[in-house]
């Protein structure tokens, strides 16, 4: 069974440059562009949508729109430039080109390098190190290689077009309730920005666990959804409702998901990126969901650049740069809570202090301790990381008999005396743990409920 959800974990900005933000996608015809991104090329004069530009001509216009190439040094450029280029090399099938282009950018600054403290240029947000968690992670996808589909997880996407607003109203510290509604560029040109935030990240998941294709559906809802405010006077923390998103979902769509993740409009004032008001605001992070991830973000994550990482809206090279670090965060607390028997993270964030890391662990960043948590321990775990990423699905009560449940069951890994169980269904099924706490299972609507009361 998989293990209980993980409280949230608050994604801090100044902490390896780990906060909730994130680009819109590429200026298209009607679209407004963001700071560094080109103006498509090859409009018709009729008014036809231009093409898309390639992933050359967006690193060419974002450098020039920020002082040249020469402006970001190395390994800056460089990095930045193999993997969007590697990425796409891979999209397209071409392992060989992809790994050249890597294993040329770890020869001239290997992964040990003094280089990679290196910094975007003002302004400009990256990653930290410079394009360097989306490298590592494309390492692991090469050295898979092309892989078979072995099954599927289903990614859902819940979006709220509106929330409600409950926060201190800055200077004052008097409470405000006020109604936001979504960015408009987060379900702009079919929510592209979030598929593209994304891409990066699917694409690995696929490759450790040997072959799952992570399928992403975007599902905007309708209604205002509360988001929860808390502020100690220099930490404001803002959540959306996300019980309540799940709600949502039609019951099908619920029960298929593997990994969930809430876009919920954003509550920061201003403009959105909290500068100016002596606090952090933290607005993501990740909790669980019938036992899976649950990534929680605002749209702001998506378009602003947060106090600390950056100013302005985010070009497609930021996102395509940054997001898969944001990602794999969050996701490796999902993955080391799953499989704890590893100790990879028996006190919050242990990778930040390098005294904590295993003994046969060489690496320097945090993107190091997680490829090295795959590769040295995760890809022989049992379960395998497929098995234990890839949640059950639901029974239909008024279909299968109950003397289907009657059995022994345990929660992995068995910690005390709750988590080892026998369900019995003669005279009527009831829930009996090892430390003698019993009650009633009930059947209703084709699910199965503990009796209410129950602990």
């Amino acid at each position: 069974r998989p293990p209980p959800a993980a409280p949230p974990r608050a994604l801090l900005a100044l902490l390896g440059a780990l906060g909730c933000a994130a680009p819109p996608p590429a200026g298209k015809a009607g679209d407004p562009a963001a700071p560094g991104d080109p103006v498509a090329p090859g409009a018709d004069t009729d008014g036809a949508a231009p093409a898309d530009p390639t992933t050359a001509e967006l690193l060419e216009a974002f450098f020039a729109a920020n002082g040249g190439r020469e402006a970001f040094g190395e390994p800056v450029a460089s990095a930045v430039e193999a993997l969007l280029l590697s990425e796409d090399d891979v999209e397209a099938g071409d392992y060989d080109a992809a790994q050249a282009r890597v294993d040329a950018l770890f020869a001239a600054w290997p992964h040990d390098s003094p280089g990679w403290y290196q910094r975007a240029p003002e302004g400009l947000n990256l990653g930290d190190p410079v394009a360097y968690y989306g490298l590592r992670m494309l390492e692991q996808i090469l050295a898979a290689g092309p892989l078979e589909a072995t099954g599927t997880l289903q990614m859902t996407a819940i979006v709220a077009r509106c929330a409600t607003v409950t926060r201190p109203a800055f200077p004052s510290a008097e409470l405000e309730t006020v109604e936001v509604a979504l960015d408009p560029e987060i379900l702009a040109d079919d929510a592209r920005v979030l598929w593209e935030s994304t891409r990066l990240f699917r694409r690995w998941v696929q490759a450790i666990t040997r072959g799952l294709t992570v399928e992403l559906s975007v599902v905007p809802i309708e209604g205002c959804v509360p988001v929860r405010t808390s502020d100690d006077g220099s930490l404001v923390l803002m959540y959306p409702d996300w019980d309540m998103m799940l709600a949502a979902l039609p019951t099908e769509v619920y029960g298929a998901t593997d990994p969930y993740w809430t876009v919920s409009p954003t509550g920061v004032p201003g403009d959105k990126s909290g500068a100016g008001y002596g606090r952090s605001f933290i607005t993501g992070g990740m909790t669980g969901a019938r036992g899976g991830p649950l990534f929680l973000s605002d749209d702001r994550h998506f378009v602003i650049k947060p106090d600390g990482l950056g100013v302005g809206r985010y070009s497609t090279v930021e996102r395509r740069a940054y997001q898969p670090m944001w990602f794999q965060h969050e996701f490796m607390h999902h993955v080391f809570a799953a499989w704890p028997a590893f100790g990879l993270e028996e006190t919050d964030h242990q990778w930040f202090d390098r005294s904590t890391w295993p003994p046969d662990f060489e690496g320097t960043f945090e993107a190091d301790y997680y490829a090295e948590a795959i590769d040295k321990r995760l890809l022989t775990a049992t379960p395998s990381l497929a098995e234990g990423l890839k949640l059950p699905s639901f029974a239909d009560m008024d279909v299968v008999p109950l003397s289907a449940l009657a059995g022994a069951y345990q929660h992995e890994p068995v910690e005390n005396d709750w988590h080892i169980v026998e369900v019995t269904v003669d005279p009527a099924p009831r829930w009996t743990n090892q430390a003698g706490v019993s009650w009633a299972l009930i059947v209703d609507g084709g699910a199965l409920y503990s009796e209410p009361g129950s602990p």
